[in-house]
């Protein structure tokens, strides 16, 4: 796994390769060494993103029987109908 990293010592972002097992030694053996999380390494978990197929703006049909189903029959009370709630939105 490649991790990256802000060496405090020189301000330059740094990415190594190793397992993770071996992380917590290599954190130990460099403590000027900081996990360093960009916004690129970020996957977008925007409602278009989350739930749609590219171009046509619907939910994809494994979306829809596999999580949405699961919820349904899963959480006493839900108010599910497809992959829409009843209730607004709150964000």
């Amino acid at each position: 796994m490649i991790y990256t990293f802000l060496n405090k010592n020189t301000d330059e972002i740094e990415e190594h390769t190793m397992r993770l097992a071996e992380y917590d030694e290599f954190k130990t053996n460099n403590p000027h060494l900081e996990r360093y999380f960009s916004v690129d390494g970020i996957p977008g978990f925007g409602d278009g993103q989350r739930m749609s197929v590219p171009g046509i703006g619907q939910p994809h049909s494994a979306f829809e029987t596999g999580v949405i189903q699961r919820m349904k029959e899963t959480i006493p009370g839900n108010t599910m109908s497809g992959h829409k709630t009843k209730r607004p939105r709150e964000w």
